[in-house]
């Protein structure tokens, strides 16, 4: 795993932070904060930004041979846009950072949070102690994002939570962009029996895996880092908690390994391209739940048929 990576600021008014987010995530971003506002795989703005008040966005990439450029490479992409080329974003040089340095960063933010009736999860430097019916998972947050704290995360967890609660709960689920492996967890405690946790990042598959083994699923939750198309296998409950353009071109896969009846949900879109994505799913046999929806970002709830 790499110890450093690189550090971009720039400095963005509050009505243009979810746009120039989405699009450092396009580039490579692997993590952004807002000001000292912490967030994970995916970004959006804070619901109290103001739009004409200028944010400190800093922005991670993985370390690269390239890096003293790449400031120049996201300015020409920035300024591409017209809502963006206007504006004084005002970037910095590259700068090399230690990953404890940024984990570290992430405690003051971080605290314990429960997920619809029964599901806590906690950091391990906070106690907790549970009700009777309560079930809790233990997630740091770090390189490998995921801590149910950013709006896509949370909202997947808030469904596999319902879900879970039925009457009828799956009892399988293929989560596809594990990252921290936080909703493998959460359904691992609920009581789902057999899970399948895919990324292709080999780090996240590693502090998924790390993660899995803490908090007693080593056996239940299988954790793999090949391509969804190289991947066997029907669930009950399939969630890609990826980027709106990755669940389009992906739907297909998707699909086939969604049993008869089984439940489709993503996320990681953005509101505006909710009706693109819609448009991409129309054609499949699924059944279309009303849109979830947290700060800017939709979570989509299909029903194979």
């Amino acid at each position: 795993m790499q110890s450093s990576w690189i550090l971009i600021e720039l400095t963005v008014p509050g009505s243009a932070v979810d746009l120039v987010c989405a699009l450092m995530a396009e580039l490579g971003c692997q993590g952004t904060v807002v000001e000292e506002r912490k967030l994970d795989t995916f970004v959006a703005p804070q619901s109290d930004l103001e739009p004409a008040t200028p944010y400190r966005l800093k922005a991670y990439f993985a370390e690269t041979e390239n890096a003293q450029i790449l400031p120049a490479e996201i300015a020409r992409t920035l300024h591409q846009l017209p809502d963006l080329a206007a504006l004084d974003l005002q970037l910095s040089g590259a700068q090399a950072v230690r990953i404890e340095d940024w984990a570290e960063n992430w405690k003051q933010h971080f605290s314990c949070m429960k997920i619809g009736s029964r599901l806590i999860v906690r950091p391990s430097w906070e106690a907790y102690q549970p009700a009777a019916d309560e079930v809790v998972i233990e997630v740091d947050p770090g390189m490998a994002f995921g801590t149910g704290t950013h709006g896509t995360t949370l909202l997947c967890l808030e469904v596999i939570a319902e879900l879970l609660e039925r009457p009828d709960p799956p009892q399988s689920l293929f989560d596809v962009g594990t990252g921290s492996g936080i909703l493998a967890l959460g359904a691992a405690a609920l009581g789902c029996r057999t899970i399948l946790a895919n990324d292709i990042d080999p780090d996240a598959c590693r502090v998924a895996r790390e993660n899995a083994e803490k908090n007693g699923f080593a056996e239940s939750i299988r954790i793999s880092a090949l391509p969804l198309e190289e991947l066997d296998g029907k669930f009950d409950l399939v969630v890609a908690n990826i980027l709106a353009e990755e669940n389009l071109r992906l739907r297909h896969e998707l699909l086939k390994h969604l049993n008869p009846g089984g439940w489709l949900v993503l996320s990681g879109i953005l509101q505006e391209k909710e009706a693109l994505v819609r448009e991409g799913f129309s054609a499949l046999p699924l059944q279309a739940f009303p849109t979830r929806t947290q700060d800017d970002w939709v979570c989509l709830i299909y029903r194979r048929i």
